[in-house]
């Protein structure tokens, strides 16, 4: 099943044995290096009442072991990996793994399990922090802008990107195309660049991914 990450946020959060909180999801986090999918996050707004509605962590060292440990010193940062504070509330991001996910489309996402950590993973990079970046190819010259993200749920990996705002458009009238993911994220430029010819890699749909 074909799923598409902007689709996902703001879709509820539910775990199994607490179906009745109200958690949106707000990013959706994927390995570096295979493209895995790795978490998705919540926040929770704690106004200092009773407690957690949702089982608490025994197993914190499984955590690193779900996403097999990668870490990189140039890894990007989703900038949710800390409490925001106002006068009347913490607000506190949650990363579950993905692994925990046991049923999920457009509308809910359903976990199951204790594993959960507030620290942002190192091995992973964040749907939130490379959407718009521009699609840069080998001559440097601008393919397209990340719209979206294609992620293959039974594979549990990222396919392919959408991509809008491209060349095509003005020749084809195309409002979109798709890309297998290929190439590497430039934080420094915020960019994603690729070293393959475009035109080999634009496709008219995800099913071509």
């Amino acid at each position: 099943m074909m799923l598409y990450a902007e689709k996902l946020i703001g879709a509820k959060a539910e775990h199994d044995a607490a179906p009745l909180n109200d958690h949106k999801v707000n990013d959706i986090l994927f390995n570096k290096y295979d493209h895995r999918l790795c978490y998705f996050t919540f926040s929770v707004e704690d106004h200092g009442a009773k407690g957690q509605d949702m089982p608490e962590d025994k197993h914190m060292e499984t955590v690193v072991a779900a996403t097999s440990g990668i870490g990189t010193q140039h890894a990007p940062m989703t900038g949710k990996a800390y409490s925001e504070r106002n006068q009347n509330a913490t607000k506190e991001t949650y990363f579950i793994p993905w692994h925990q996910v046991v049923n999920v489309d457009e509308e809910k996402l359903v976990f199951t399990g204790n594993e959960r950590q507030k620290e942002e993973p190192t091995e992973c990079y964040s749907f939130m922090a490379v959407k718009d970046w521009n699609v840069i190819d080998q001559n440097g010259e601008k393919i397209g802008k990340i719209k979206d993200l294609v992620m293959d749920a039974n594979r549990q990996q990222v396919v392919g990107f959408v991509l809008s705002e491209g060349f095509w458009k003005s020749l084809l009238g195309h409002d979109e195309k798709f890309m297998p993911v290929t190439g590497e994220p430039n934080w420094n430029s915020r960019e994603w660049r690729i070293q393959q010819t475009p035109e080999l890699l634009l496709r008219n749909n995800p099913e071509e991914l």
